[in-house]
């Protein structure tokens, strides 16, 4: 089981969260959940990870996997 993070202030709404820990979604389900709730993480990320950067800061440096 994955873990779970749960958070009430009162009585009902801890029943109401640990009832949830009843439900199972399916692969596909968790799939459109994770879709759906992606964030697209914009400037700086999208150029730091952008190929030309990770060359020009690395100076082309290869790391092969070992045997």
């Amino acid at each position: 089981m994955a873990p779970r993070i749960i958070g009430a202030r009162t009585p009902e709404q801890l029943e109401g969260n640990l009832g949830a820990l009843e439900v199972d979604l399916t692969a596909s389900q968790l799939a459109r959940l994770d879709e759906a709730g992606r964030i697209e993480l914009g400037f700086p990320h999208d150029m730091l990870a952008s190929d030309h950067i990770r060359r020009v800061t690395t100076g082309d440096l290869r790391i092969e996997a070992g045997p």
